[in-house]
């Protein structure tokens, strides 16, 4: 085999799936996270006694205040009423979580042993008008939940949806239905594209933007959605973001805008499930654990079509990947303007049996030894 061919089989890219389609920026929170002060997955939730966490149970109102992040809807809490026991301002778990405290946000559930833990629905911020829907599919989504969710995201207002994977929720109760809630922000093929509120690195504080069929916790199924209607913002659409693969090798980003300054930014889930940020450093694109942009500085882009090569593919585990691309700009960091997700699959293929450059050492090794015995051979000779 020549040693081009060998290359080339040494490490086989294939796309598993078709470009994904333009997801909504949904600037996902995670559920989970903790700085240094224990903010905010630490903070209590509901009234009345109610023993939840954030971090725990925290999953709905943390999709939630990701959706009022997105319709730019900021809220304001005083220092009394902050779990910091500061006065804060703004949109994340916290403080819709503080609002809604205050407001009367939280009642009483039938689950719920001691206090009011479960969001009150007409409780939420009047910018927002919410659908509330149920899928009669146990295996998928029937027709005119399919309809409702593809129209409403067309239209550019996210679903969040309370799902389920497998028989029961984390399998250690009996609960069957919407164990966990996550936020749907774009139709890819037969799935959707979206942001889940649970990541289990505590010290990031978004959540995790993958598909449905690829959540947290595993393959979702939708039980219960809510279209939430609001004030679509315009920078979603008047930059547009597509990512692509150029003979299946090297990833390709396209920006198309008015242009101006961004920050790019990619996100890998591997195989095995582990979410690492992308950058390119030595012409190669590496992984790493903690938040980093994809190139070192801002980018400058013109008015018009942009391409960004890169080259190669982050990852080295053979299996399908989730790659997440989106841009920010430098004033608004953590908020992103346009988003995109593909799905790619790394194979590496059975190394030959006999590599060339072995064999040329073996060949060179035998040869060695049959002139060390030629020489001793006539050495011996010699002295007799």
């Amino acid at each position: 085999m020549r040693r081009g061919s060998l290359l080339a089989a040494a490490v086989l890219l294939l796309l598993s799936f078709p470009l994904f389609s333009q997801a909504l920026p949904i600037p996902g929170f995670n559920q989970a996270y903790r700085d240094g002060t224990g903010y905010w997955g630490a903070c209590p939730m509901g009234t009345d006694g109610c023993p939840d966490r954030i971090e725990t149970a925290g999953c709905l109102i943390t999709a939630l205040a990701s959706v009022l992040e997105y319709y730019r809807i900021t809220l304001t809490i005083p220092a009394y009423a902050s779990c910091t026991g500061a006065a804060r301002a703004g949109m994340d778990p916290g403080i819709l979580n503080d609002w809604l405290r205050e407001h009367g946000g939280y009642g009483r559930c039938a689950e719920d042993r001691i206090g009011n833990c479960c969001l009150e629905w007409t409780a939420v911020p009047d910018e927002v008008r919410l659908y509330q829907h149920e899928n009669l599919s146990s295996t998928g989504l029937d027709e005119p939940s399919q309809a409702t969710i593809d129209r409403a995201l067309a239209q550019g207002y996210p679903v969040i949806a309370g799902v389920h994977w497998g028989a029961y929720c984390h399998g250690t109760t009996r609960k069957s239905e919407n164990c966990h809630w996550i936020v749907l922000t774009g139709k890819v093929g037969e799935t959707y594209t979206i942001t889940d509120p649970y990541n289990r690195d505590k010290h990031d504080p978004r959540g995790v933007r993958t598909t449905l069929n690829r959540g947290t916790f595993g393959a979702y199924t939708i039980d219960r959605f809510v279209v939430a209607e609001g004030p679509v913002p315009r920078a979603g659409t008047e930059t547009r973001i597509s990512v692509s693969l150029q003979d299946e090798k090297a990833l390709v980003i396209n920006l198309t805008g008015s242009g101006g300054r961004f920050l790019v930014f990619a996100r890998a889930i591997d195989p095995q499930g582990t979410v690492s940020y992308v950058h390119l450093s030595g012409g190669r694109l590496l992984l790493s654990p903690t938040r980093r942009s994809l190139f070192p500085a801002p980018v400058e882009l013109h008015r018009g079509k942009n391409e960004l090569p890169t080259g190669g593919l982050p990852g080295a585990i053979p299996g399908s990947y989730t790659l997440e691309v989106w841009i920010e700009t430098p004033e608004r960091p953590g908020i992103p303007v346009a988003a995109d997700i593909i799905s790619y699959r790394i194979e590496t293929a059975e190394a030959p049996e006999s590599p060339p450059i072995v064999l040329s050492i073996g060949i060179a090794a035998g040869l060695a030894l049959v002139i060390s015995l030629l020489v001793g051979l006539i050495a011996l000779a010699v002295e007799r």
